[in-house]
């Protein structure tokens, strides 16, 4: 195509160039949605794009086997030159160490010519679904803020137990029938009190809960049925609704490029969130009406046991009240431009939208309750 043959001369000579020295042969590589197998003469890759990309790397075993993802996130400008080096211990591109890591590249630079073969170039046929699920065009700003301090992004963030003083204790004035209410109601407290290693966890603003904890019966039943208090809790953490956008695409892309758990779990509270508040789609109109474009780009690229139009898919349930609330708040339009486009991508069905039981009023017997 025409465009692509102007696009791939601007990238010859505008791209930027990933150097990466010592990575063993078979090693799996990947930038963005681009996957590759590291072969003998493969030094990096040319022609990346000005903007946010996503690198990484996998061990491979003897017998084919390959290692969990890990990568760095990086805002590449225009002819930079980026150069990373193997770490033989961790299995894992780092920095590369040299006395004077611009004078390094500075010969880089000069001898481009002659590295130009080792050099793959950034492969187009990917850059359009990209640029789709980066739509917002993440920032170097809210890039830096968001990835971990110490930079690499793992599949799962290591974790350390928590000092003896940070365990959570509950109050010696607090009843059985309380305490065992409490128990009984947040499951979390059966689980080993674990925190991130400082610097290894992606760092998205925290998402309030839907619920807030140590909310009385009735208060229950009036977040469960529209949690707009915490919608606009989670607004006012953000200077605007654009920048909270910029963090969905983010995360979005460390969890399917990079499989990072924390950063699904991140995606996954903020749609379920504002899946579950009719006032907070007529509140943030515009929010929402991008959130769904966002949404019409992301969904197809979930794993086959989060895209299944099934009751025990929650992806599918808050999507499913999503659209029952834009279609109540004027925003039919919108809802009906997602339901058309995963129709098509995924197969999802919407007939006959209406409000989730579990979204309902819920009448609680405090007597039963506490026995």
């Amino acid at each position: 195509m025409e465009m692509d043959q102007s696009l791939a001369k601007n990238l010859l000579n505008n791209g930027a160039v990933l150097i990466m020295t010592g990575v063993p042969i078979r090693t799996l590589f990947g930038v963005d949605l681009c996957t590759y197998t590291i072969a003998d003469n493969f030094r990096g890759v040319k022609m990346i794009p000005p903007g946010f990309h996503y690198i990484w790397c996998a061990a491979t075993g003897p017998y084919g086997d390959s290692a969990p993802r890990v990568g760095f996130a990086h805002y590449f400008k225009a002819r930079e030159i980026l150069v990373k080096e193997w770490d033989t211990t961790t299995e894992e591109l780092k920095e590369r160490q040299t006395p004077d890591p611009e004078l390094e590249k500075q010969r880089i630079r000069e001898h481009i010519k002659d590295l130009d073969r080792f050099l793959a170039p950034y492969d187009l046929s990917c850059l359009k679904d990209w640029v789709k699920l980066t739509s917002h065009v993440v920032s170097e700003e809210v890039l830096n803020k968001c990835k971990p301090s110490l930079g690499t992004i793992r599949t799962n963030v290591e974790l350390e137990s928590c000092p003896d003083s940070e365990r959570p204790r509950g109050s010696l004035n607090e009843t059985y029938s309380v305490m065992k209410l409490k128990f009984v109601s947040d499951e979390n407290d059966l689980l080993p009190k674990l925190k991130p290693v400082e610097g290894t966890a992606p760092r998205f603003n925290s998402v309030p809960d839907r619920v807030p904890k140590n909310s009385s019966p009735a208060e229950i039943s009036l977040h469960s049925v529209d949690c707009i208090e915490a919608c606009d809790e989670l607004l006012k953490s953000y200077t605007n609704y654009l920048d909270l956008l910029q963090e969905i695409q983010l995360s979005f892309a460390f969890f399917v490029i990079g499989f990072s758990t924390e950063s699904l779990l991140y995606w996954r509270k903020i749609l379920n969130l504002l899946s579950h508040s009719e006032e907070a789609a007529g509140k943030y109109l515009s929010l929402y009406g991008e959130y769904c474009k966002i949404l019409a780009f992301q969904l197809p690229h979930l794993p086959e046991e989060l895209s299944m139009p099934t009751e025990g898919n929650t992806v599918y349930k808050d999507v499913r009240s999503l659209l029952y609330n834009l279609k109540r708040v004027g925003l039919e339009s919108s809802g009906n431009l997602l339901i058309k486009s995963l129709e098509k991508s995924l197969n999802w069905k919407f007939d006959n939208l209406k409000e989730d039981p579990e979204d309902m009023p819920v009448v609680v017997e405090l007597n039963e309750a506490i026995e």
